[in-house]
């Protein structure tokens, strides 16, 4: 990691620029921030590290980005090691981050298994009405409200949310795991911002 010029060889899609008023604005952001900035100046809402992941997660190809570029004012950068500091910082970031997301993901296919026993139950319930109520000797009405109806949805119903949660809801999770470990990787550049 360098604090070297601002030329690159790399096109400009390929980096992700966050700009930061001062280096801890990668992780925090100053809640008073807002009240104490000039009138004029961007204020930080999020932190830069979310600033990043959202980039990255908001791109197609997450691998296309090739250096995360960090700009702080001049002034921030007299400090020797800022530049390795925020670095590291980012990466540990990214594990902790990771820990997290790996630790959401696995409750909820436990949350998905768990409720695929009861779901598993109120299908059959819904299948076992459903079908007693098409018996020849029941009404079309019945039939076509409860049998081809209330109690078809309800067995539906008993499978979609486990079977939701076992397979699609965990899909953001995989995806934004694969962009931290993009990010983690990432070469980080820090440059005086003008």
């Amino acid at each position: 990691m360098s604090t070297t010029d601002t030329r690159s060889t790399t096109r400009p899609r390929e980096e992700i620029v966050v700009h930061l008023g001062a280096p801890a604005e990668l992780l925090a952001v100053d809640p008073l921030g807002a009240l104490r900035a000039p009138v004029g100046e961007r204020v930080r809402l999020s932190p830069g590290v979310d600033e990043l992941l959202g980039e990255l997660l908001g791109r197609s190809g997450v691998r296309r980005s090739r250096r995360v570029v960090l700009t702080l004012p001049a002034t921030e950068l007299a400090d020797a090691g800022v530049a390795e500091q925020l670095e590291a910082a980012l990466r540990r970031w990214c594990t902790a981050r990771t820990e997290r997301v790996e630790r959401e993901s696995r409750a909820l296919w436990r949350q998905g298994l768990w409720s695929l026993r009861s779901g598993l139950v109120l299908f059959a319930i819904g299948l076992l009405l459903s079908s007693g109520f098409l018996e020849p000797d029941v009404p079309e009405v019945l039939q076509n409200l409860l049998g081809n109806g209330v109690f078809s949805v309800i067995a539906w119903i008993g499978l979609w949310y486990p079977l939701d949660l076992l397979f699609f809801a965990r899909s953001p999770a995989r995806r934004e795991m694969r962009a931290l470990d993009v990010l983690a990787t990432m070469p980080v550049e820090v440059r005086p911002r003008p």
